[in-house]
């Protein structure tokens, strides 16, 4: 029977490249997967009407069940705090999320997070125009958070609140005083903070001044690259003194521009907080990054998690339909019916024990996988030229397997030996069965194997394996639904040419990718491109000697130095040439923005003479950058608050090497792929970050620049 692994991935790339070169914009826009019934928005305000030019605050509520719990700003060892994109008005303006004091959460492996527990109020200052028309006015937002509990489940929804214009009154007064309250209080503690940075190795506050009985608690924000380990809290003297220490554990340096928040709790429902910085006088304004950018569209990455489970669900159903899978469900049916003598109960038992053998095959594989993934610099693949060559070659392999060109099988004693051993009698049998089935199929499904196992590997260790049984799930569900009913066998669809057809379909789909991913290599220069397409059409040849002597061991083994051979006639010298960059100062453009060239040293200089500075991260082999260009940065909207603005846009291109400075700069961002978008902006410290692009989210940060 066949592997689910590739569906995963080649439905993804079907909408993906499509949708791309059609130019529709993001088609893997977040799987909506409703509003989770762990956390529920809405919307209010502090007002019953909206007065032309005066502020007011609105908030973003999230009601959480019990248990459950969203993340601070500054998440600590993981999480993911909500996300707030608004949609206001023309002539509306919002302020930075003004964000409550969080509270410390330990989770299972030493994780130390801040969050949010039950429910949390997320206020934001809204500047109406001067004028407005009478009327009803119409607040919306989108909102996306991360709410956990044992699991943590990705949640995003639309809020919205009418607003008439005229006289305003208060309104919500006790929950928004309640939550005025837990915001950090203007200015200096009552108690003295001392700090001590002075190591390399760690820093600590010496808090004197609290009664003894008084809690005290600090949470740290983030200095530079610089990350700081879990808290410890001296005895605690008869004066109340008490020194809290953190050890850093990335970044390590002397001297760092430590700042956080200080909190005293008396009891549970009596703490208060000031923002503090160990460079100066402990009157910290709010943190750079919670003026920078709290409403910036939630990073994406490609797809939401739902989107990607989904897609390997099906996938692996999708695999059942393979020409050399679909025949041999009934039979492995009936031999189940037949061994169980008719009993319901012995032949539901002898599915569970197949279902057990795929499950078990595809975390093997997720297993090997993982160990990949941390053998691997999966994006260093896509960026150096022989690797990403020898993708290409594959893939368009592949592509000629699917079209059926030639195929892929094991050998006959193997897979002799191995349907044998499978055959046996008894759960041993059928267990061992399932284990077998997607091996033995390999030549339908070794294309979508390799493709999965390519995704997969971008992925982090947790969501292989959610992949890997969501596949397994997709291709046991049919063996498991009918050794529960076998009457339902009349149901599968009879074995015919159609399933050829989707085989086919895959294999234009495969091809669309090796297309796209010879575009990148493409990038290198004519010549890489134009003895690529010799490369290939070797391939192509090797390929059909194959399908057309496929028992001919002298052409397999012929094979092997004419494709070595032919990769050093035609390709090795071109991509051992250095990539074509240039010199020139001005790299690409993007609609009306010109592009200069990244380097640590330009972007200091701007800073310097005090210019607004847009840093486009980007590469390109990612899919998801090229949309942003193309929907956002490429906008005439967009090109001219460029303009208005006179930002210096900086492109640190990641895509032929592993360019030290765009790496370096990527990890003080704590990120290790693209794309990645940053906003310096003149009089504000820290910048603002985005994973993820929008129009209006830009033009506003923008607009932000005095």
């Amino acid at each position: 029977m066949s592997h689910p692994p590739a569906t995963l991935r080649l439905l993804r790339l079907c909408a993906l490249a499509l949708f791309w070169l059609a130019g529709f914009g993001p088609a893997w826009a977040q799987f909506d997967l409703g509003e989770p019934k762990q956390a529920t928005p809405s919307l209010v305000a502090d007002t019953t009407a909206i007065t032309p030019g005066k502020p007011f605050t609105a908030g973003v509520r999230l009601k959480m069940l019990p248990g459950w719990h969203v993340y601070h700003e500054f998440s600590g060892d993981s999480g993911a705090p909500p996300r707030i994109n608004w949609e206001l008005p023309e002539g509306f303006k919002a302020g930075p999320i003004q964000w409550p004091i969080p509270s410390s959460h330990m989770d299972d492996g030493d994780m130390l997070t801040y969050v949010f527990e039950n429910d949390v109020l997320l206020m934001v200052e809204i500047t109406p125009p001067e004028k407005l028309p009478p009327g009803e006015v119409t607040l919306k937002a989108n909102v996306d958070w991360l709410v956990c509990e044992k699991i943590c489940v990705p949640g995003k929804g639309g809020v919205e609140l009418k607003l008439p214009v005229g006289e305003s009154a208060p309104a919500n007064t006790d929950l928004f005083n309640h939550w005025r309250g837990q915001l950090p209080k203007p200015g200096s503690p009552p108690f003295q903070v001392k700090w001590d940075v002075s190591k390399a190795e760690s820093f600590s506050l010496r808090v004197e001044g609290l009664p003894k009985e008084v809690k005290a608690e600090f949470f740290p924000f983030p200095a530079g690259d610089a990350k700081a380990g879990h808290p410890k809290t001296s005895e605690i003297a008869e004066d109340g003194g008490r020194t809290i220490t953190f050890p850093i554990e990335e970044g390590r340096a002397a001297n760092l521009p430590w700042r956080g928040l200080i909190v005293s709790e008396k009891s549970a429902s009596s703490r208060e907080g000031w923002l503090i910085s160990a460079k100066g006088d402990d009157k910290a304004p709010a943190p750079a990054a919670a003026n920078a950018a709290p409403s910036a569209p939630a990073p994406t990455g490609s797809s939401g998690i739902g989107w990607v489970l989904l897609t390997a669900f099906f996938g692996g159903m999708l695999l059942n339909v393979m020409p050399c899978v679909l025949p041999v469900i009934a039979l492995k049916i009936f031999g189940f019916v037949h061994q169980g003598g008719q009993n319901p109960a012995r032949i539901f038992r002898l599915g569970l024990a197949f279902t057990a053998g795929v499950f078990t095959f595809f975390l093997i594989l997720a297993t090997a996988v993982a160990q990949l993934k941390t053998a691997f610099n999966w994006g260093y693949v896509l960026q150096n030229p022989y690797s990403l060559s020898a993708l290409v070659a594959l893939i368009f392999a592949f592509s000629l397997n699917l079209l059926g060109v030639f195929e892929i099988a094991l050998s006959g004693g193997t897979a002799g030996k191995l349907d044998e051993l499978s055959r046996r009698e008894g759960l041993g049998g059928a267990f061992l069965h399932g284990l077998f089935t997607t091996l033995l199929g390999t030549s339908c499904t070794a294309p979508f194997l390799a493709a999965s196992l390519g995704f997969a590997a971008t992925q982090p260790v947790p969501m292989i394996y959610l992949i890997f049984v969501a596949i397994a799930t997709g291709m046991a569900l049919p063996y498991f639904l009918l050794t529960t009913r076998p009457a339902w066998l009349r149901f599968v669809p009879k074995p015919g040419a159609w399933m050829q057809r989707v085989k086919q379909i895959m294999g234009f789909i495969m091809m669309a990718v090796a297309v796209w991913l010879f575009g990148v290599l493409a990038g290198r220069g004519a010549d890489v491109a134009a003895w690529m397409g010799w490369l290939l059409l070797v391939v192509g040849a090797g390929c059909w000697m194959l399908g057309t002597w496929h028992e001919s061991w002298l052409v397999r083994l012929a094979l092997i130095p004419v494709l070595a051979a032919s990769y050093f006639f035609f390709l090795h010298g071109s991509l051992a040439a250095p990539a074509r960059t240039g010199e020139a100062r001005h790299v690409a453009r993007t609609g009306s923005i010109e592009w200069d060239r990244y380097t640590d040293e330009a972007l200091a200089a701007a800073r310097k003479e005090g210019l607004p500075v847009f840093v486009d991260f980007t590469a390109d082999w990612c899919i998801n950058c090229k949309v942003y260009e193309r929907t956002v940065l490429a906008t005439e909207k967009v090109g001219a608050k460029f303009a208005e603005k006179k930002i210096l846009a900086l492109r640190a291109d990641w895509t032929n090497t592993d360019d030290p400075a765009v790496t370096r700069a990527l990890k003080s961002f704590g990120r290790v792929g693209v794309p990645l978008y940053v906003l310096y902006r003149p009089g504000e410290t820290e910048p603002v970050v985005a994973d993820a692009l929008t129009p209006g989210w830009l033009v506003g940060e923008l607009d932000k620049i005095k």
